[in-house]
């Protein structure tokens, strides 16, 4: 078997030459047979050691299993009666915690309700007894909702003095029972009337009651009666309540009395009762001062509770079901409920629990009273409960498993592999033995990738030296020794030749001087404006499918890629192996990656977004010596160096975009190769750092080598030029409509842009709409009635007022659902794809020619706006969807608030006139009277591309958009929200959504996590997404705002050239831009901050707005004044009219329209 580097380090024993042979008798060395024999001897002496080891081995690790197993097994055994017990403790306190909770919460409801009646009383000026609630019947049945009880009572405290006229005004007013809402009086045998006196009952018939102090009749009830009979039936009569009224009287709060037959009590069967479960009431005091526990008690609230109200929902769903929960009183009386989960029980009258769990019982009193009732003899019978808590065997089985024999297994399965692992022991040293041979031939393939195949084998033979010269006189025993050493440093080796590790610090640096190459930098021009719009997924997407490319490209023309650094590709031909035509080969190389690129560049588009296509690529070329070689030490390289690679990156630097800039050296190069007409000389002499001036030259690409590239250099002026008399031109056209609006009016070049722009915001539209068909699941049918009822809505949405009028302060965003936030995506039906794109395709055409409120600038808000959505989903510290919906105040966990988010981005400037709102006013006062004067641009969008979605053709979109109303109505108020959000200088909704922000995040409901509250902060964040993407240029690289402000720069001038606006905008445009960023912009960065769910985005977005700041603070005036001076000249180039006397007040006429 050989072994890595045995054929260029030594032989093993056995393949000793024969040279070797001859030496070894003269040397006195043992001959190789011998050392052979000896080895094997003491091969075979160590296999029997190793034999009998091995034995003792598995001897131990039996009887170590076993030992181990059954310490496992009682180990685990005890850890889960541990969590039982310890579960079951918590469970309990929680369960009797909950318990009370309940009752003071039932309590409290009906203390509600009393108040009520003493609030009313006081407020009316009513004289007690004689009060009668108005309403009570809805006031109770909402206290009956509320606490769970079966029946209320109110039941009027009436002293002998008010006896008789309570009497009459108990009869004079009765009509509360048959007026009130869901009284049926229509059963035979039942009374109609209320008895005219207090009465009591004894077992023969009702009899007026006799003197006493006090009287407490029953007065109104909830539910109503059917029989007015109960009524003015006196409940001190009964001895339990009087103990209880007593009760009251003492500790003036409610009482809870013993299990009771309600229907002997109060002589009538409360609706809804539960029949054979435990019931008690619960007595209430009616204070004459609603607030003041300390007033005259006027009254009683009886109310008739199921037990099983305090027990119900006093556990988690997820808690471990089967709980006893057993509830004595004083009295002697016991009942048992049995608990799972949420629901309890009843069992039966009587202590039902296991026995066996006796001492696991946990207590707590129940409806307690904490004061001391001692010396009040009417009281020492009062009976008082006591909750007592045991677990059940179905608790217990929850949690005692099999577990203990499964980890004994797993503990004898760990012998039985070993042993395996034994057996075995040879055979794996052999694949062991093949998977280092077979690491080392990777290793040696990583170091050829790295380097070039030269350099490569130096490296290697720089390894191998020192070992050579180290072993020269080594015996054979060392060489095997070393043999097997070496196995272990198969991968070792490759790593040292790629890091430096291992090199012999006093061998000679690995470099070379090539008298004779041509070095290449490509650079990506736009790039670093560009990624300041993308997500890094998005970056490296651009730069590995470009990468990629060039790298194909080089292996193809046998260039060698050196490395990247950052956007720029650093390539050479001529080294490591020499090439006499390199600057040849770099040309073509080159000329093929420049072509690769712009095709690359507009493939990209659909996929990137906007301004991909506007990436070029920009290359430099010099020809000269380079000194080449490894820089050796951590991540060694291969590196060029020397002044022709420095000269080859002052060609890129200084080049232009979709240019190949070369040195003369290069030139004279290729010009020597018969290639003459490949460049041309540059018309402008430049000026390097560090060279001083350069006669340099245009490679031509191929398909233009007959075409003078100094004519495209130097008409950069007209091109500007010409694009100012397009944008002037464009504004003073006033007939536009239809496709007219963007088709043909710069060129095919747009329309190809505009088309690549429309699949881009697509496919963003069509990712979020396949959410919302996935979110949706099964629910995505749609019944002939919903559909019915979205027609009507269709029809009428949005025609009954303006859009203003529909803005929501709060939007109710869904709440959270695992199964929807766990769903896959789904695929959406090619119809409505096809309807998507021709949707998308129509507000394209709706946009009119305006340099800044066009569809690219939709676009880039779009991309904007899709960007800050999905970085409140990649919130790195939040992974559960729970968690994420809670801090991003549900926005994360709807996909159709992103749809309506990135919608209004798309439609948000559609048929913008590119005027702002006074002047789109004064120009049509019709359509300013319409919408009130108030974002009447914005409300026009809405109105335009709501109309074009409600258009037939798109029915099937709409509705894979909602389903249903709701989800409609929740879509048309997120666009309008969104789109009324986007008009940032109304004073009057500016100030509104001011106050609105400081309401939420930092005024009384700052912490408040109410569904309100949250909802009011979700519709306040994704108004700030909105208005974010609608100015995010001024948020990113400095080239992107310089492109969007000299746009909308251009737009303003362009109204005000053609007598559309009486100002200059070029006066205060730089004070304005430093207003803007003080007051809106860098404001809106610190908020997007401060809310909290945009993570490094708002760092990001902060850090660009003061850095952009700051670049027109120092350039802005310098800037404008360029601006102006190219407009206006664009401008005195066209051709003058006749001013007519109604002109306005612009230093220039209006132009005439396109088609006079």
């Amino acid at each position: 078997m050989v072994y890595p580097g045995a054929n260029s380090e030594f032989s093993l024993p056995h393949e000793a030459d024969s040279e070797t042979d001859e030496h070894s008798s003269n040397t006195g060395q043992t001959p190789p047979d011998t050392n052979q024999g000896l080895a094997a001897e003491i091969a075979a002496r160590e296999n029997t050691q190793v034999r009998y080891s091995r034995l003792l081995v598995m001897f131990v690790l039996a009887t170590s299993a076993l030992g181990v197993g059954y310490l496992t097994y009682s180990f685990v055994s005890n850890e889960e009666k541990d969590d039982f017990e310890l579960q079951y403790e918590n469970d309990a306190q929680e369960l009797l915690e909950a318990s009370d909770g309940n009752e003071k919460s039932v309590v409290n409801h009906i203390n509600i309700l009393s108040q009520t009646i003493g609030a009313w009383a006081a407020n009316t000026g009513m004289q007690w007894p004689n009060f009668t609630l108005p309403d009570f019947e809805q006031y109770g049945k909402g206290t009956r909702y509320l606490s769970g009880a079966k029946l209320i009572v109110f039941s009027p405290l009436v002293s002998r003095e008010d006896r008789a006229d309570w009497e009459a005004y108990s009869v004079e007013n009765q009509q509360w029972i048959t007026k009130g809402p869901g009284f049926n009086n229509s059963g035979e045998g039942e009374q109609r009337v209320i008895p005219n006196s207090i009465y009591k009952r004894t077992s023969r018939s009702y009899v007026p009651e006799i003197e006493s102090d006090y009287y407490s009749p029953v007065w109104q009830m909830s539910p109503l009666p059917s029989d007015a009979s109960i009524v003015n039936f006196n409940l001190l009569n009964n001895p339990t309540y009087a103990r209880l009224v007593s009760f009251t009287n003492f500790t003036r709060q409610s009482v809870l009395s013993e299990v009771l037959n309600t229907t002997e009590f109060l002589g009538v069967t409360p609706p809804d009762e539960e029949p054979g479960q435990p019931h008690s009431i619960v007595v209430l005091p009616v204070f004459q001062q609603a607030y003041d526990p300390y007033s005259t008690i006027v009254g009683h609230i009886v109310a008739v509770v199921p037990w099983s109200k305090f027990l119900n929902n006093v556990l988690p769903v997820a808690v471990v079901s089967g709980i006893f929960a057993v509830v004595e009183d004083s009295c002697g009386s016991s009942f048992t409920y049995f608990i799972e989960s949420t629901k309890a029980t009843f069992l039966g009258f009587g202590d039902s629990h296991d026995k066996k769990y006796d001492f696991l019982k946990y207590s707590a009193a129940f409806a307690a009273y904490d004061g001391d009732l001692t010396g009040v003899p009417e009281l020492s019978n009062h009976c008082t409960y006591t909750l007592n808590i045991y677990p059940s065997s179905q608790f217990e089985d929850g949690w005692i498993t099999k577990a203990p024999i499964y980890f004994t297994l797993g503990v004898l399965g760990v012998f039985v592999w070993v042993a395996a692992v034994f057996s075995f022991y040879d055979w794996l040293v052999q694949r062991r033995q093949e998977k280092i041979n077979n690491v080392a031939t990777k290793s040696n393939a990583l170091v050829a990738s790295l380097f070039p195949a030269q350099v490569r084998d130096k490296l290697i033979m720089e390894q191998q030296e020192p070992r050579k010269r180290n072993k020269t006189n080594a015996n054979v025993s060392d060489l095997a020794a070393s043999a097997t050493r070496e196995k272990d440093d198969g991968w070792h080796t490759g790593m040292h030749l790629i890091g430096g590790g291992g090199i012999n610090d006093d061998s000679p640096p690995i470099a070379d001087l090539f008298p004779s190459a041509t070095v290449g930098f490509l650079d990506i021009a736009g790039f670093t404006a560009w990624s300041s719009q993308r997500e890094p997924s998005q970056v490296f997407i651009l730069l590995e499918t470009i990468y990629r490319s060039f790298d194909r490209i080089a292996q193809k023309r046998k260039v060698f890629k050196v490395e990247t650094i950052g956007d720029c590709y650093v390539a050479v031909c001529g080294l490591p192996e020499p090439c006499t035509d390199h600057a040849v080969v770099m040309a073509r190389f080159s000329r093929d990656c420049l072509e690769k690129m712009n095709e690359l560049a507009r493939k990209l588009e659909a996929t990137l977004g906007p301004d991909t296509a506007n990436l070029a690529m920009r290359a430099g070329l010099h020809s000269g010596p380079v000194t080449a070689g490894v820089l050796r030490g951590d991540r060694a390289r291969f590196q060029l160096f020397g002044d022709t690679v420095n000269t080859a990156a002052r060609m890129e630097s200084t080049g232009n975009r979709r240019k190949i800039q070369v040195s003369q050296e290069t030139a004279e190069l290729i010009i020597a190769s018969n290639h003459p007409n490949w460049v041309k000389p540059r018309q402008d002499i430049v000026v390097a750092k560090g060279k001083g001036e350069m006669q340099t030259y245009w490679l031509l690409p191929q398909r233009e080598l007959t075409v003078s590239v100094a004519t495209s250099s130097e008409s950069s002026e007209d091109s500007e030029k010409l694009d100012a008399l397009m944008w002037i031109k464009a504004a003073g056209d006033e007939d536009r409509s239809g496709d007219d609006r963007m088709k043909g009016q710069v060129g095919p070049d747009v329309d190809d842009k505009i088309h690549r722009l429309v699949e881009y915001t697509s496919d963003i539209l069509l990712q979020v709409l396949k959410k919302i068909v996935a979110k949706r699941g099964n629910n995505a049918y749609i019944s002939p009635a919903t559909e019915e009822r979205l027609m009507e809505l269709e029809e009428s949405m949005g025609k009954e007022g303006i859009c203003l009028d529909e803005v929501e302060e709060i939007i109710e965003l869904p709440t959270f659902d695992q199964a929807a936030y766990k769903s896959k995506d789904v695929e959406v039906s090619p119809d409505v794809v096809a309807q998507l794109v021709s949707f998308v395709k129509m507000v394209a055409s709706m946009y009119r020619f305006n340099p800044f409120h066009n569809f690219e600038h939709a676009s880039h808000v779009t991309q904007s706006a899709s960007k800050l959505l999905s970085r409140i989903v990649a919130v790195k510290h939040i992974e559960e969807g729970k968690q994420l919906h809670d801090h991003t105040y549900g926005i994360t966990s709807d996909p159709l608030t992103h749809f309506a988010v990135i919608f209004s981005s798309l439609i948000h400037d559609v048929d913008h006139r590119g005027v702002p709102n006074f002047l789109l006013v004064k120009e049509e006062p019709g359509l300013g009277a319409l919408y009130r004067k108030q974002a009447v641009a914005e409300q026009n969008s809405v109105d335009v591309a709501w109309n074009l979605l409600m258009d037939p053709s798109f029915t099937a979109l709409r509705r894979t958009i909602y389903s249903n109303e709701s989800e409609m109505r929740r879509f048309r108020v997120l666009v309008v929200n969104c789109l009324m959000a986007t008009d940032i200088f109304d004073k009057e909704l500016a100030a509104l959504r001011k106050a609105r922000w400081q309401n939420a995040f930092f005024g009384e409901h700052e912490n408040d996590q109410s569904v309100v509250s949250i909802n009011r902060k979700a519709t306040i964040v994704i108004e700030h997404i909105i208005q974010a993407s609608d100015v995010a240029h001024t948020m990113q690289h400095w080239h992107v705002y310089s492109k969007w402000n000299e746009r909308l720069y251009a737009e303003m001038f362009a109204a005000y050239s053609c007598g559309r606006s009486n100002k200059d905008p070029t006066q205060g445009w730089y004070e304005g831009e430093l207003w803007f960023f003080d007051n809106y912009v860098i404001p809106l960065a610190h908020k997007l901050k401060d809310c909290g769910v945009f993570g490094v985005s708002s760092d990001e977005y902060l850090n660009y707005a003061l850095a952009n700041r700051r670049e027109w603070e120092k350039k802005g005036k310098v800037i404008v004044a360029s601006c102006f001076e190219r407009y206006k000249k664009a401008l005195d180039d066209l051709p003058r009219v006749e001013q007519p006397d109604d002109a306005g007040d612009s230093e220039y006429a209006p132009l005439p329209s396109r088609h006079e």
